[in-house]
């Protein structure tokens, strides 16, 4: 089993760093966690998550930190994201329109479609916690 973990401000120039850090871990190993697609879906993810957090539960502030562990099993790729701030409920979301009429709204659909799970919630300490999903490549 595979751990890393990152600790990043709340500001939009760390998405390259952080897309980079899920990169590096993807490929660490002797054999790749995941192939090339699985990789950059997981990358989406994790920026479209990240981008959430620091407009919306950080509300732009640059002085709260996101934390983000990864780790990785024989099954699975586990990205989680741990950080302060508004808490977000995914019920709440109203489904994203492909017709042209909003510029916004798609992050929560572009993560769904990129990983095997995504669920939030609160851990001990109060923070809000996302925890993303993708399955590892299987060996024919």
């Amino acid at each position: 089993m595979a751990r890393y973990e990152l600790d990043i401000p709340s500001e939009p120039s760390q998405l390259a760093r952080l897309r980079a850090f899920v990169t590096s871990f993807c490929l660490a190993g002797p054999v790749p966690i995941l192939d090339e697609t699985g990789i950059h879906e997981l990358e989406l993810a994790v920026n479209e998550a990240a981008t959430n957090v620091m407009r919306h539960a950080h509300q732009g502030r640059t002085d709260l930190p996101i934390h983000v562990e990864a780790e990785s099993d024989a099954a699975q790729v586990v990205i989680r994201l741990r950080y302060g701030g508004t808490p977000f409920d995914p019920t709440t979301v109203a489904p994203p329109t492909f017709d042209g009429s909003r510029e916004g709204g798609f992050g929560v659909y572009f993560i769904s479609m990129c990983v095997d799970q995504a669920r939030y919630s609160q851990d001990k300490d109060g923070r809000n916690c996302l925890r993303l999903v993708k399955s590892r490549i299987q060996p024919n």
